[in-house]
């Protein structure tokens, strides 16, 4: 698929969802959000970009560590939730731009800190991004980058991107840590800290109704969790809890990487 064209399905995905995604409670979570603070190794003097903001929960999180933070974001509805969001709150050290990932609206160097969370897997060209996100950073600033894993085993990653596209077509591909890794170093980055989580815990309805997967497809997956059940072949590691909801597990990364002087 080409990218305007890819561009577009994002567009629509997150204009559809754009309420629901913010109202998740992992989207939220501020136990989470604080993991991704303290692994930029804020002094409070930075000048931050998150990148993908969304409903601007990062960017809000930053505000209150930093000197300066801009989100930016594809989707123009994403931007209205979280200029809400700060305006609500009085924040004044935090603003909002509609942007591509890959073409990023900055000059080299403009960054202390550039930030991206559970996004890389929505890009078709992950590599081009993390570049993108180098360039604006300073040299020795840093990069902090969280995305959900999938398995090292082809197979398995396999299957799992699979059920996710299916769900959602913006969705391109979940990596494994090793290729995570690869494109840090790809990026002129040297990885500083690695943090895996394995407390994500998804509830299936809720995610599928994120989305709004149409119901032909929603049977489609809640039939491949009861059967993972029993098999996991994805590593999603589904099951029921007492009251017959199906949930199901993801592992997530955060890596915080060094931009060296060329």
């Amino acid at each position: 698929m080409k990218l305007q064209d890819h561009n577009r399905v994002v567009r629509e995905s997150f204009t559809t969802q754009a309420s629901a995604f913010a109202a998740n409670p992992w989207v939220s979570d501020e136990e989470r959000i604080g993991r991704l603070i303290s692994a930029a190794n804020l002094n409070g003097c930075e000048r931050v970009l998150d990148v993908a903001t969304g409903p601007g929960y990062i960017a809000e999180a930053f505000a209150r560590m930093a000197a300066e933070v801009v989100g930016v974001d594809l989707t123009e509805a994403m931007l209205r939730i979280a200029r809400e969001r700060v305006q609500s709150r009085g924040l004044k050290n935090v603003s909002f731009r509609l942007g591509d990932a890959k073409s990023l609206p900055y000059g080299e160097g403009e960054f202390d800190v550039v930030v991206t969370r559970f996004s890389l897997h929505h890009f078709p060209e992950p590599r081009e991004a993390l570049r993108e996100m180098a360039r604006v950073c300073r040299a020795d600033g840093r990069i902090v980058v969280q995305d959900i894993l999938t398995s090292e085993h082809p197979e398995r990653a396999a299957l799992h991107n699979e059920i996710e596209i299916l769900r959602d077509p913006s969705h391109v591909r979940a990596m494994p840590l090793s290729e995570l890794l690869v494109l840090f170093r790809d990026a002129g980055l040297e990885p500083q800290s690695v943090l895996i989580s394995d407390d994500l815990v998804l509830e299936v309805e809720q995610w599928l109704a994120t989305t709004e997967t149409p119901p032909e497809k929603a049977e489609t997956i809640r039939n491949f969790f009861r059967e993972e059940m029993t098999r996991d072949r994805s590593g999603l590691r589904p099951y029921q809890d007492a009251t017959g909801k199906l949930h199901f597990r993801l592992r997530t990364a955060i890596v915080t990487g060094q931009k060296f002087r060329g």
